[in-house]
């Protein structure tokens, strides 16, 4: 029988999976630093060469590190490693975490994340007491009541999904189109994240009590006494992760992936 050939999309599909692959490698390189800002990558020959592939897939993988602002292309000069640690965004912290080969330097940035992390709920919670509809107020409920039950079984995978709701559903109540920018890229960033190190979940005792204190204060357009629950909850929890993150990153750090 012969060999049906591959649809465009089915081609497609595999470079862009092969590009993916290729950026990955390149990117993990880049941020562990084994490629240092100002270096060369090969030219596209030696690298489709090494990765055994064409060269419009090792396009596509540049481009890919080129919108992640890893590198810099310009034309005679070929493709330029960037100083991501001057160009990049949130979206890099996963990949900076699992590649990273220093670990103080990777608890420096989460103990400088945790507490952007909580002016922007602090901020979402601020907005939303004050806008939210009857409909929102509704939403966190629903919302709260699965992920309390959730945490009760010490679910922790549904627990992680179930607070991604929560998080879209106190930013959506404020109706704000800046508070809904600003907090995209802290709320892509976790989701990645815990994606990929869900031990960093802390099923903290009182996390149940706090949801069930917070609705009431937004409901009561109370601004600060919401802003003060997040407070107290996060600063106590964010102590409690720092304590946790030694154990989580040196195995990836130390060994430079």
């Amino acid at each position: 029988m012969s060999k049906t050939p591959a649809s465009n999309d089915e081609q497609r599909g595999t470079s862009s999976n092969i590009a993916a692959t290729i950026c990955r490698e390149l990117r993990g390189r880049i941020l562990s630093g084994k490629l240092a800002p100002g270096e060369r990558l090969p030219g596209e020959r030696e690298l489709a060469q090494r990765y055994d592939t064409n060269r419009n897939t090792l396009r596509e993988a540049v481009r890919m590190l080129e919108q992640g602002r890893l590198v810099s292309v310009r034309h005679g000069q070929g493709v330029t490693v960037s100083d991501f640690r001057r160009t990049g965004t949130l979206e890099l912290l996963p990949a900076f975490l699992e590649n990273a080969s220093n670990v103080e330097e990777v608890m420096l940035v989460l103990g400088d994340i945790l507490p952007a992390r909580l002016m922007v709920l602090e901020f979402a919670a601020r907005v939303a007491a004050r806008r939210a509809q009857p409909s929102d107020l509704e939403r966190l409920r629903q919302v709260t009541a699965v992920l309390i039950g959730a945490f009760e079984r010490s679910d922790a995978v549904v627990v992680a999904l179930e607070f991604r709701r929560w998080l879209d559903a106190l930013v959506d109540a404020g109706h704000s189109v800046a508070v809904r920018w600003i907090a995209n890229p802290f709320l892509e960033a976790y989701r990645d994240l815990m994606d990929r190190f869900p031990a960093l979940w802390v099923l903290e005792p009182t996390f149940p009590q706090h949801l069930r204190e917070l609705i009431p204060a937004i409901e009561a357009h109370e601004e600060e006494r919401a802003v003060q629950i997040l407070r107290d909850y996060y600063e106590r929890v964010d102590a409690n992760l720092m304590q946790m993150i030694t154990g989580i990153f040196r195995p990836t750090a130390a060994s430079g992936g």
